[in-house]
């Protein structure tokens, strides 16, 4: 078979679309079912129970740059097994260790696992491999099916089966993903490329007449690359605030907490359609463009909380779901626009550093804000005003391309 044959591609892109539903999936989408048996297991608080999350999206963001540079150096089949193996440490750690302080560790380790199996590693392979649809690609490979399934499949199998066994099957599914990556994953096909004095070995199909990779300092002194890691972490930050508030917003509107619940479930549901159809999307008009345009309806959908009670609460989470999901489809794809394929591993990392304190710090101040005001329109109404924020900044990204003409794919 040839190594760039459409279905060496595909095996690609089912790879990466296994290993990111698993490593994401699982993580974000067991640990609310499994709160109250990890603090019986560790004999702590909700709040130490709680803590493991914080620590997954710390070591998620705060390890990127560092797991994003390896990814310069070695292969990217071997760095993405090697997240597996974390992975499948962490969680045979968590099915067996009943010691707390290690137990954190162990959530590190599943958080850096994510980080090079689930995020880093999937948008490195399919930007190498793909020249043209990569948004598209990387929709498929992004669609959050476990996200979707976990939660239920967890709820169902932990009367039965308990806490630890349902790891320990994690565990083993990870070690299961070690050789489907290292046997069927390749890094990318060998090309020989001809030039007019002569001939030159390019790393990837992607890489043929693009700059050099760029440094850390390249990357970190590019202005398009801080307006979209500043935009894209006010989106997801504005992101968490949704998914956390929503469910007791809902119950303050008059639904019990079953109903107030579903719209979770409504928002998760259309975002597997939003996924799909914004990647296309972005390969037609380009992922800052449709950045913006998410970023605005955010925008409109958290005004649109404040004026809407009932039913019509669904079809706010449906929207928010569709333009709010498909957030890390558009975030590599915006990334893969504004620097060479050969850094993207590196530049993803800084990224995902820069948007972590979005991620700490906004639902939490939300609360601050509920709290103060015993309302959610405050709340509610700043993340409408910050996403108009990082809405300007994406417009500011699409005329500085458009003032480049894209004469080059790499930052200056």
């Amino acid at each position: 078979m040839r190594a760039d044959s459409p279905v060496t591609k595909w095996l690609i892109v089912g790879l990466c679309f296994l290993s990111q539903n698993l490593a994401i999936g699982f993580a974000f989408g067991s640990f609310g079912p499994l709160l109250a048996a990890t603090e019986s297991h560790f004999g702590v608080s909700r709040a130490g129970a709680s803590m493991g999350m914080s620590l997954i999206n710390l070591a998620l963001g705060g390890l990127a740059p560092f797991l994003g540079g390896l990814m310069q150096r070695i292969p990217v089949r071997y760095a993405m097994a090697l997240g597996a193996v974390l992975s499948a440490v962490g969680y045979f750690g968590l099915a067996t260790i009943t010691v707390y302080p290690i137990g954190l560790v162990m959530f590190v380790l599943v958080g850096s696992g994510m980080s090079l199996t689930g995020v880093i590693g999937p948008l490195t392979m399919i930007s190498r491999w793909f020249t043209t649809g990569r948004a598209t690609i990387l929709s498929i490979v992004n669609l959050p099916v476990a996200l979707l399934t976990t939660p239920y499949l967890v709820g169902e199998l932990l009367p039965q089966f308990g806490r630890s066994l349902i790891l320990m099957w994690a565990a083993a599914f990870f070690l299961v993903l070690v050789p489907l990556l290292l046997l069927f994953l390749r890094d990318y096909p060998s090309q020989t490329l001809r030039t007019g004095n002569g001939v030159t070995n390019a790393a990837s199909p992607a890489d043929a007449g693009v700059a050099a990779p760029m440094s850390t300092g390249d990357i970190l002194r590019s202005r398009p690359f801080w307006l979209v890691s500043i935009a894209i972490g006010i989106m997801a930050g504005c992101g968490i605030v949704f998914v956390v508030h929503i469910v007791p917003f809902g119950v303050g509107q008059g639904m019990t907490i079953q109903t107030a619940s579903k719209l979770l479930s409504v928002h998760a549901a259309s975002g597997l359609i939003g996924v799909l159809i914004v990647g296309r999307l972005a390969d037609r008009i380009g992922a800052p463009q449709v950045l913006v345009l998410t970023s605005l309806c955010q925008m409109l959908l958290f005004c649109a909380l404040l004026m809407v009670k009932g039913t019509s609460l669904y079809l706010v989470a449906a929207l928010m779901g569709m333009s709010a999901v498909p957030m890390m489809t558009l975030h590599g794809a915006a990334l893969g626009a504004l620097v060479p394929v050969s850094s993207i591993s590196r530049a993803i990392g800084l990224s995902y550093a820069i948007k972590l304190p979005f991620l700490f710090a906004f639902a939490p101040l939300a609360a601050l804000l509920f709290e103060t005001s015993r309302s959610y329109a405050l709340p509610f109404a700043s993340c409408a005003a910050a996403l108009a924020l990082s809405c300007l900044l994406f417009v500011m990204i699409v005329f500085e391309a458009g003032r480049r003409n894209r004469a080059t794919p790499a930052m200056t």
